[in-house]
């Protein structure tokens, strides 16, 4: 392999103004492990060594590793005349931005807890005062944490406090491919606790008490193996659990009562839960109920017993049910929220004497409160399309449900539902002096799918502006039941303000209108998402928002399917794509025995052991289905790092389509060896993706880049 370096050496100058790309080797060869095997040119871009390269990406090996460096020095100089633009829009966005965003409390064991971002810190720092009045300290502060460190990033489910308010425990990824490390420290004296919890998955929770860490380990291959129970008073860890199945995600958690840890293992299909009585931390996990397939359930306790949400009997959008704490299996369910089609349950958040819920209706959330009687009351708000956010951690006795609510013209708003009472405080608008939001529209469609089936599209413009069709952003993402909220971003509206439009396609495989939504997409009625996907583009062309070729689309990691198939079925549709960390080659990935997502996504794509789910994959699969034609402008970014989608989907798709695009369109791709799945970490980085990404978008719509040379 040594010798194919000299082909892919730095971009050659044209008789254009722009040079000739990269052309790396092909070389023949026969990809696949299930069934038939198929063509694949560039299939030794992939590594054999990928576990070692998650953990240093100097074990890249040198041939390969010279491809993508080609290939990012390509992209940085088609992408340098953007620059400046991309100044421009982060400076527009800046001054669109609050002030001071508004911070949601969370009222929680006598004290406030919220996050700020003060000036010039990369990350927000996490705070809490005394509810009685008293000085303001610092729980965590991320960004002294990430200081020394190429890259940082905190698991989802941190930081996490003990239930006595004096431990703060975190999850840390220092490298970017979810190798996570734990870390407990005491409030109030700093005195770390747990330091040497270094292969873990993220997920961790308290015992009662503030003595034991329960924890989920992480195999050689990425994948959660196990729980562990760590008494951090002497440093003690037990197993108490044993996951080797790996088409299972594991995480802990603790009930909002404090009464129980719950371990819980799931996929799209199944899901599996054990109790631990959270004053009792060395007992044996009780099973609530063993997995079935297609039976979906969570629990949590309120009101002395066991709430079950749940898809029991058919219930496709969830019911609550109830079970003595004493003997939670099915048989003893009884129900308390009955199932509402097209009413999805989402989540819940018990307080002592209230239960509140979040409901997804017609692809917006709803807020709903239920009193011990029964007796219910519904929130409701005014815009076509928001979003709410409800913090988790939210005080057992708090008096109040904090939330967050926006829509992609209104900055977000704290909000309070009093739950004694019902009423709705509402905190200040934050101030934006540079920023009119009455100069904005949003507007909700219904739009026909090719079955009828109708799809919801979120679109944001400008009052006033250019009459007639604009250039379009258009976002999809459509997998794993993961619904889309059009949030406010001031980027979006900056790019707005240059006479876009900006929309989100809530297609099939989100759960905007409840689980059928995503489990009509399932294995082989996968293609309806990208149907959706396309009926939404003609729509907004059909009404004369837009025109072809005026439209850039976005697409995130399972979004990659999206907008690759959009490429490859319509690209005299569109101007320009965009793939981050996006998943083109499907059946590829599935190859890869030691995938850390391991079986799990076989209830959503398909087994490709199974000849029709092999065939159907491979029917729509971008990356397998590129052929001859004017492609638009691409743009694929990935990671070495990335421990969910491998680095090659975006620099296969990328260099197999350059070779193959009868047009002059310019097609990059940029591989960066820091960050994972979802880049480098923090408001900064984002502010520079996303003016990265609209920076393309203007010039992919404007055709600025002109014809460029190919081969």
């Amino acid at each position: 392999m040594a010798g194919l370096v000299g082909i892919i050496g730095d971009p050659v100058l044209s008789s254009s103004r722009w040079p000739v790309p990269p052309k790396p080797a092909r070389i023949p060869r026969q990809a696949g492990i299930f069934g038939p095997t198929r063509p694949d040119e560039y299939l030794w871009l992939r590594t054999e060594h990928w576990h070692d390269v998650l953990r240093n990406v100097d074990a890249l090996e040198s041939p390969i590793r010279a491809v993508i460096d080609a290939e990012n020095r390509y992209t940085d100089t088609m992408l340098a005349p953007t620059l400046p633009l991309q100044a421009e829009l982060r400076g527009r966005a800046a001054q669109i931005e609050p002030a001071a965003p508004a911070a949601i409390e969370v009222e929680d064991g006598g004290f406030l807890y919220y996050a700020r971002q003060a000036g010039g810190a990369p990350y927000p720092t996490h705070l809490r005062r005394p509810l009685g009045g008293g000085a303001e300290q610092v729980v965590l502060d991320p960004s002294a944490l990430a200081n020394g460190h190429e890259f940082f990033a905190l698991h989802w489910d941190s930081p996490c406090r003990s239930q006595d308010q004096k431990l703060v425990g975190w999850a840390e990824d220092l490298v970017g491919s979810g190798q996570f490390q734990v870390r407990v420290r005491e409030i109030a004296s700093g005195r770390m606790l747990v330091t040497d919890i270094d292969q873990a998955h993220g997920s961790f929770s308290f015992d009662a008490a503030g003595h034991y860490l329960f924890w989920v380990g992480r195999s050689t291959e990425g994948r959660a193996d196990a729980v562990w129970r760590r008494n951090m008073r002497t440093g003690e860890d037990v197993k108490i659990l044993d996951q080797p199945d790996s088409g299972l995600f594991v995480g802990v958690e603790t009930t909002a009562s404090g009464a129980f840890v719950i371990i819980r293992l799931s996929n799209g299909s199944t899901s599996e839960s054990y109790l631990v009585p959270a004053s009792d931390p060395t007992a044996t996990p009780t099973l609530v109920e063993a997995r079935t397939p297609n039976l979906r359930y969570t629990v949590n306790h309120w009101d002395d017993r066991l709430l079950i949400l749940t898809d029991a009997d058919g219930a496709v959008d969830m019911k609550v049910m109830t079970a003595p704490v004493a003997a939670p299996g099915r048989a003893n369910w009884r129900e308390l929220v009955p199932h509402r089609p097209g009413r999805l349950i989402e989540a819940l958040h018990p307080f002592k004497d209230r239960l509140v819920r979040v409901e997804w209706r017609e692809a917006n959330p709803q807020i709903v409160m239920m009193q011990i009687d029964g007796r219910e009351q519904e929130l409701t708000f005014d815009e076509p399309a928001y979003a709410l956010e409800v913090p988790p951690g939210q005080g057992w006795d708090a008096s109040a449900l904090a939330f967050g609510y926006e829509s992609p013209r209104l900055p977000r708003r704290a909000q309070k539902l009093v739950l004694a009472t019902g009423a709705l405080k509402r905190g200040a608008t934050p101030a934006t002096p540079q920023f009119d939001p009455s100069r904005y529209v949003v507007e909700r469609f219904a739009v026909p799918s090719t079955d009828g089936v109708t799809v919801p599209v979120t679109l944001l413009r400008s009052r006033d502006g250019e009459q007639g069709p604009r250039p379009l952003y258009l976002y999809a993402y459509g997998s794993y039941g993961d619904s889309q909220t059009p949030t406010f971003q001031p980027a979006d509206l900056a790019l707005v303000e240059r006479g876009w439009c900006f929309a989100i396609a809530h297609v099939r495989g989100g759960a905007e209108r409840g689980n059928g939504w995503w489990q009509q997409v399932l294995a082989r009625g996968k293609k309806r998402t990208f149907e959706d996907f396309i009926a939404c583009a003609d729509y907004l062309v059909a009404k004369g928002y837009t025109a072809p070729r005026r439209i850039v689309a976005e697409g995130f990691s399972a979004g990659g399917l999206v907008i690759g198939t959009a490429f490859v079925q319509r690209p005299e549709l569109f101007a320009g794509i965009i793939g981050r960390s996006p998943f083109l080659d499907p059946l590829g990935e599935m190859d890869i025995k030691d995938h850390p997502l391991g079986g799990t996504a076989t209830p959503f794509w398909g087994d490709p052991r199974v000849p029709e789910d092999y065939a159907y994959i491979l029917s729509y699969a971008p990356y397998d289905n590129l052929k001859p034609a004017n492609y638009p402008a691409l743009l694929t970014l990935g990671s070495l790092a990335d421990d969910r989608v491998m680095y090659t989907d975006p620099l296969k798709f990328a260099v197999r389509a350059r070779a193959l695009t009868t047009g002059g369109n310019p097609i990059m791709t940029r591989v960066a060896s820091v960050g994972g799945h979802v880049g480098l970490p923090g408001p900064a980085a984002d502010a520079e993706r996303r003016a990265l990404y609209h920076a393309f978008a203007i010039w992919a719509a404007e055709g600025k880049w002109g014809s460029v040379p190919q081969r």
